[in-house]
């Protein structure tokens, strides 16, 4: 029993001793390309189809925040959780009538609102290991956290959704220079009834070698779903600012 205790000791401090965390923290601006929406989506009762960018006058941009944190072990093996809020606001609908939630909204000051919060657990497994280039492939398992809502004075009517969805994930990285790297990562996945990509594109600067890197670049969200409960479909352009420490 001794040695057993001893030998995961030892295997315990060997993992600890060759892994690597890293910190990553973003903010930047967001814009809506679309935003298609009708709830409800059945062949009965269905609502409006509206688009929460080209129906409503004003809004679709704004700033976003996320966080990642990431623990690489053996230099092969990366797990990661990310959280990844987003709200988008919409403002004075241009349509007449909007029937959307069982409630219909007529007239003026139709406001509207975007929720997609998503948190991610990640694990990925480095397929290749170079010292310039490195190529890792793995899975993601996605919690979802959205709602729309339209609100005219004090009448509100929304649509909220909590599910999971599982992704595939890769990261793609070369080093173009001493302290400069491109970096293509995301998580993305085709279904029957939806879709999902969250893909990053852009450049990595270290500032104090092998501690803190600049990080900047493209980032883009686009998916939704066409079920009885809903139909969406959004896509989010992002220019993307962030910060990453290693520990």
């Amino acid at each position: 029993m001794k040695q057993i205790i001893t030998f995961l000791f030892v295997l315990s401090f060997i993992t600890i001793s060759n892994a690597q965390l890293r910190l990553s923290i973003e903010s930047g601006y967001v814009t809506t390309q679309s935003n298609n929406v009708r709830v409800p989506n059945g062949d009965q009762n269905a609502g409006t189809l509206f688009s929460l960018n080209d129906d409503f006058d004003d809004g679709g941009s704004g700033v976003f925040f996320r966080g990642e944190i990431a623990y690489l072990i053996n230099d092969r093996h990366t797990l990661e959780a990310t959280a990844a809020p987003l709200t988008v606001e919409y403002n004075d609908s241009s349509k007449e009538s909007i029937d959307f939630a069982q409630t219909n909204f007529t007239g003026d000051n139709i406001n509207g609102s975007y929720q997609f919060n998503t948190y991610r657990f990640s694990y990925r497994y480095r397929i290749i290991n170079r010292s310039k280039f490195k190529f890792d492939l793995g899975a993601s398992l996605l919690v979802r956290d959205a709602r729309i809502a339209l609100s005219q004075l004090e009448d509100t009517a929304d649509d909220t959704d909590l599910g999971y969805v599982p992704l595939v994930s890769f990261q793609l990285s070369y080093a173009t220079a001493d302290r400069l790297s491109l970096l293509l990562k995301g998580d993305a996945l085709v279904g029957p009834v939806g879709r999902a990509e969250d893909v990053f594109a852009g450049l990595l600067y270290e500032v104090i070698k092998n501690k803190i890197e600049i990080k900047g670049g493209y980032r883009v969200i686009e998916g939704g779903a066409d079920v009885d409960q809903v139909f969406n479909f959004a896509f989010f352009h992002f220019a993307d600012l962030g910060l990453v420490i290693t520990l």
